[in-house]
């Protein structure tokens, strides 16, 4: 996510200063939230911000609020904006629902939360993380289990620390973060995933602006095309890559659980040997432009079953928002990755039935979690 980025970039420069922060996460919300478990804050001494865990409403409070509040340790700051809430008439909220924010100290050469998401991002393997919730004065003890493998923790109760390992690690092995409770204990377990990767083959002028929107999401971007006067980094500025590759010449990227594909190579040959590279270990996601008869020609020429790519595979790829033009394609690609990896069908919110957010929708107070918490 964006979030990540600018998050790291403001606690490199202040730690860099010398100086610490206060991170605020979003550990649990109940009703309607703009933000879900997850969403991160980071706040310094003089003011500045990066990250966000509403839609602007309660981030100037915490600002005012976030340093006496973490002066002794870590906290809990609990947002009440429904309308009968202690909070909903003095801010003018309509949330209509309740935050629950977990605020800490970051020090300077310290290890910290951002280390972890740090590993993720660099390693690509996933971690998990279960804060302590209840009862408020374990607010701060976590127990985590690292991208590489290795478990840690500071919960200070052993047969609370043994239940949260046996949480994380079912979390961990499904991908599912969850709010947990046993007796009076209650935790949030928060699976942190790698920033999604994609891989753009085809450097035209039609793939620009798509790697400017997923870069703008935070996404990682990486280009490949075979001509060395079109794969060029100045062409492409917001992307992390841009190799001059030729379909089906050294190793095939890499592919994991978080990197999605998009073919728009405008080359019928290279297509189809780039379908063939990808057929061996397919992504979640594999846009074709181009129409529907075009990419079933390419399919069937490869020799690929019809059910290797399954619902992977998108084409025409994009949603149907009647788009003209390289930008409004790109606009209409990126979307329906968002919904696609969202396992959503990318209709219109207004008519869903229940939250619009990934929660269980069988009550209108049910506490919220997102599938996983990206970072770029």
């Amino acid at each position: 996510m964006r979030d990540i980025d600018q998050i790291f970039q403001l606690w490199r420069d202040t730690e860099k200063a010398g100086q610490s922060a206060v991170l605020g996460t979003v550990v649990k919300t109940s009703g309607s939230s703009y933000r879900l478990p997850g969403a991160r804050l980071l706040l310094t001494r003089t003011g500045q911000r990066a990250g966000s865990i509403s839609g602007g409403c309660l981030e100037d409070d915490l600002i005012k609020k976030a340093w006496w509040l973490s002066e002794n340790g870590p906290a809990l700051r609990k947002y009440d904006t429904t309308p009968e809430g202690e909070i909903g008439s003095g801010f003018g909220l309509g949330c209509n629902g309740v935050i629950h924010v977990l605020l800490e100290r970051l020090h300077p050469h310290q290890p910290n939360i951002l280390n972890i998401i740090e590993t993720v991002r660099l390693s690509r393997r996933p971690a998990v993380i279960a804060h302590c919730i209840r009862p408020l004065e374990t607010a701060g003890q976590r127990l985590i289990i690292g991208a590489e493998g290795g478990l840690n923790h500071n919960v200070q109760n052993a047969e609370v620390a043994e239940w949260l390992e046996q949480e994380a690690r079912t979390a961990l092995a499904g991908l599912s973060p969850q709010l947990s409770q046993r007796q009076q204990n209650e935790v949030f377990i928060e699976t942190v995933t790698p920033a999604i990767r994609l891989l753009v083959f085809g450097a035209g002028d039609d793939a620009v602006p798509v790697t400017e929107l997923a870069r703008f999401l935070g996404w990682s971007v990486s280009v490949f095309d075979g001509r060395a006067h079109y794969a060029k980094g100045e062409k492409f500025p917001s992307a992390d890559e841009v190799l001059v590759r030729k379909a089906g010449d050294g190793p095939t990227p890499n592919i994991d659980p978080w990197t999605v594909v998009i073919l728009m190579t405008h080359s019928y040959s290279q297509d189809l040997t780039i379908l063939r590279e990808m057929a061996a270990k397919p992504p979640r996601y594999v846009g074709i432009l181009g129409p529907r008869k075009r990419s079933s020609q390419l399919i069937a020429e490869a020799g690929i079953p019809s059910s290797q790519f399954g619902p992977a595979l998108h084409s025409p790829m994009g949603l149907d928002i009647g788009a003209d033009g390289p930008e409004q394609v790109a606009l209409a690609v990126i979307a329906e990755i968002q919904a696609a990896l969202n396992g959503r069908e990318g209709g219109q919110l207004r008519e869903r039935r229940g939250s619009i957010h990934a929660r269980d929708e069988s009550s209108e107070t049910s506490e919220a979690w997102v599938h996983s918490i990206t970072c770029a």
